[in-house]
């Protein structure tokens, strides 16, 4: 094997780079039916309520981007967390988050989800790794900032 060095390294790898750049486009642009996705529906954070556990108890936590990106979590309260980053996509009130290696290839069978007002509820997922019990999900929701008040001596003259 022949190590390249300085500008020829760059070089050499440009046609890699531009392949692996390539490779995603098109991947997490659209709903599973062609149609585009609606980030906004779908992006957030959603969070279990805490659940017991044999080791400890446990908060389960998705967070959904507006990139298609998206980030499976287990907190085992006072232990740590783990963490199984993926892509999702959605069809109709279902989103379908596939936990994912670096390379973009599955690493897990896929979460699917039914959107119920704020609540996901879980339809299927790999069994063998998170038991029988599905986790329903709550989004999060940010409160709005509090209106400026009229009567603020901030900018207000008198």
């Amino acid at each position: 094997m022949r190590v390249l060095k300085g500008r020829h390294a760059v070089i050499g790898a440009a046609p890699l780079l531009c392949a692996a750049a390539l490779a995603g486009c098109g991947r997490g642009r659209g709903a599973a039916d062609g149609s585009p996705l609606d980030t906004a529906r779908w992006s957030g954070v959603y969070v279990s309520d805490t659940l017991p556990g044999a080791v400890r108890p446990r908060l389960v936590r998705l967070t959904v981007g507006p990139d298609t990106i998206s980030m499976y979590s287990i907190e085992f309260l006072g232990l740590g967390v783990t963490y199984h980053p993926g892509r999702w996509t959605a069809r109709g009130d279902q989103l379908t988050m596939q936990p994912a290696r670096g390379e973009g290839q599955p690493s897990e069978l896929p979460f699917r989800f039914r959107l119920e007002g704020s609540q996901l509820v879980p339809l299927a997922w790999d069994k063998d790794v998170y038991g029988a019990q599905g986790v329903p999900l709550h989004k999060l929701v940010t409160p709005a900032p509090p209106a400026p008040r009229a009567d603020s001596t901030a900018g207000a003259k008198r």
